[in-house]
């Protein structure tokens, strides 16, 4: 979010903010302290970009839909490869392999799209099986040109492979739509075999006509080549997407799975819990993972965790304020099951393990009014906004801590890219009244009137303490705090201050710290 706090900060320092409202409230506050100099906040050294080991992306081009094969103590990522060179084709399938989500081996492309005339002149998602020594992928074939010849613009296409590196297509495999379904919206294959009626099962994204919303299409088969349609699953509370992409199936204890996301301006990943593959799939309360800036997720796992793997999208030009990209880096959030059953995400293990240098974090500047040290902070925002600034933000970092606030407090979170355009400067705020948090490339004094660019919902109470976790590589950063994340790409993050500011009420963080990876 384009934050007022940093704004006026700078614009106190030059000439002074408005005299009207929350502005002239914090222009009240600033006098009461010793005013910096620009010096004081705008001198900042250049940072270096590191590699993008956690927010992974290829050497050329961009991560789209990840679809993960497990293998043991290592784990296959299929993605969608985005050159955005403007090409008829696009989108062929590559491959890396890790085993610890920080260093990744990277294979190139294995699946490539066809020429102009083929189904596949573009590829979209799909998922892998193994049966016997034999390797199996069911994927989309997607030809933008085919509905003006009259023909189906996606279909379900076949390949198979002894290694998971050389891949034979299987063109007469193909199949389409069936009768009483969308012809154009067909999709994002799945398959999982159905050990209790011994049968393998495949999921299609897809649009039945006379169905409000789109559907999890079923198909049944016994030898992975000839597929039998079935009835779509239940699933609770979907009628309101029009599609549900890139669906995936598993199991954890007694419970199985389904996770899918919702194809529309919100572009989030969801979840439906079941005891049985027949259903019925039930909302659980909290039903949603991140937001918009995490698309695509479909799960895998190392050894017995399991992951979400998602991606970050890019922006226009680069820059924060433009319209948001398809593909990016990959984001990676690992699951949690609760007692009852639900699923929470935090950072993964492995990830957490990487930072093992604590560092030290020097305050520059207080706005408003705030007091203690730099790990244990009152921030009083009683009537305005108040906020602390800290020194330059590295190019990868952890930041932890534990926040509370009281009733008062409307909005309270982590702000970022203050320097020399602070009204460009950008943050993740909890807004506990809207039970979300939120991330905006917009004005703060116009927040309250628009829709916010990222959000994922969130029970936020007053009085309670929330630990949280911020994972900082480049340009991209997750949040997470209460089993939920905010993933964002804030591309005025690395090289500039940051700190945290509280909208209303009294803001407490207690054991702020800063942590850098060890090499």
């Amino acid at each position: 979010m384009k934050l007022w706090f940093p704004l006026c900060l700078m614009m106190t320092i030059i000439s002074g903010c408005s005299s009207s409202g929350e502005e002239s409230s914090m222009q009240e506050n600033q006098a009461n302290n010793t005013p910096p100099t620009t010096a004081d906040i705008v001198q900042e050294q250049p940072v270096t970009r590191t590699p993008d080991r956690l927010f992974w992306k290829p050497p050329e081009g961009w991560v789209g839909d990840v679809m993960p094969f497990n293998n043991g103590d290592r784990i296959e990522l299929f993605y969608l490869q985005d050159w955005r060179d403007g090409a008829p084709g696009f989108h062929p399938i590559f491959h890396v392999t890790t085993s610890n989500l920080t260093d990744y081996t990277y294979h190139g492309e294995v699946i490539p799209f066809s020429e102009i005339g083929k189904q596949d002149l573009a590829i979209g998602t799909g998922s892998a099986i193994q049966v016997g020594d034999m390797y199996h992928f069911f994927y989309t074939g997607h030809n933008w040109m085919f509905p003006d010849e009259d023909k189906p613009k996606e279909a379900v296409m076949h390949a198979v492979s002894k290694d998971l590196k050389s891949w034979t297509k299987i063109p007469e495999d193909t199949f389409y739509a069936p009768e009483g379904y969308e012809r154009h919206d067909f999709r994002d294959p799945f398959v999982i075999f159905n050990e209790e009626k011994q049968e393998y099962w495949m999921l299609v994204s897809a649009r039945k006509e006379g169905v409000a919303g789109g559907v999890l299409a079923l198909f049944t088969s016994k030898d992975l080549s000839h597929w039998e349609v079935g009835e779509p699953l239940k699933v609770e509370d979907t009628d309101k997407y029009f599609m549900l992409e890139c669906a995936d199936l598993f199991k954890m204890g007694d419970t199985w799975y389904m996770v899918f996301s919702e194809f529309s301006d919100m572009g989030a990943t969801h979840y439906r819990m079941s005891k049985s593959l027949d259903g019925p799939w039930i909302k659980p309360e909290q039903d949603m993972f991140d937001g918009k800036g995490f698309y695509a997720a479909k799960t895998g796992a190392i050894g017995d965790r399991r992951y979400l793997f998602g991606w970050v999208p890019t922006r226009q030009n680069e820059k924060d304020y433009m319209k948001w990209d398809w593909a990016g880096n990959m984001a990676v959030h690992q699951i949690v099951q609760h007692p009852d059953g639900t699923l929470s995400v935090k950072a993964p293990d492995e990830v957490e393990t990487l930072f093992s240098k604590e560092t030290a974090i020097r305050q520059k500047l207080v706005l408003g009014e705030a007091s203690g040290e730099s790990e244990n902070m009152t921030i009083n925002a009683q009537g305005g906004m108040s906020g602390i600034v800290f020194d330059q933000l590295p190019a990868t970092a952890k930041i932890t801590g534990t926040v509370t606030f009281d009733s008062d407090v409307s909005y309270t979170g982590f702000v970022v890219g203050v320097g020399e355009e602070a009204e460009r400067a950008y943050g993740i705020r909890l807004e506990p009244s809207e039970r979300r948090l939120r991330y905006d490339a917009a004005p703060g004094k116009e927040l309250r009137s628009l829709k916010p660019d990222l959000q994922v919902p969130a029970v936020l109470e007053a009085g309670k303490p929330y630990t949280f976790t911020i994972i900082i590589e480049n340009d991209a950063c997750s949040f997470y705090i209460n089993g939920v994340s905010l993933t964002a790409r804030i591309y005025k993050m690395p090289g500039h201050s940051w700190g945290w500011y509280s909208g209303g009420g009294t803001t407490t963080l207690e054991q702020l710290k800063l942590f850098l990876p060890e090499s």
